[in-house]
């Protein structure tokens, strides 16, 4: 999950899309406002459009808890601090050829990633 948790903090895409399967799918709530069927690319330019955590010299603040597990696939719960915002995440994995990947992601956020460059296309790019 470091590919995952890094991508995020670094805003680099290709370490997102180490992460994600290609068809991996992401919903959750920011701000109240639902978002559905989000694409691992999507979610690629989303990490692109705010200021990162790494250039702001934000601490790496990151918890991994292994929810549950049965052979090749497991529930990951992250809580981490990114872009501004206190995100809970679950993440759905399944482990392939390649090694583990998510498949599926939802999160929680009770505001919008502070992004004061770039907050209506990154409102454009999730709703």
């Amino acid at each position: 999950m470091d590919n995952y948790y890094n991508g995020m903090y670094r805003g680099d895409p290709e370490l997102i899309r180490k992460a994600f399967h290609p068809e991996a799918r992401l919903q959750g709530v920011m701000e109240g406002k639902a978002f559905y069927g989000l694409t691992r690319e999507n979610f690629c330019q989303f990490v692109t459009l705010m200021p990162t955590p790494a250039d702001k010299g934000d601490p790496h603040d990151v918890r991994f808890e292994v929810l549950d597990q049965t052979e090749a696939q497991a529930v990951l719960k992250i809580t981490d601090y990114v872009f501004g915002v206190l995100f809970t995440d679950y993440l759905s994995l399944l482990k392939t050829d390649d090694g583990w990947c998510v498949v599926n992601k939802t999160y929680y956020a009770d505001k919008m990633p502070e992004a004061p460059e770039a907050p209506e296309a990154a409102k454009k790019l999730l709703g």
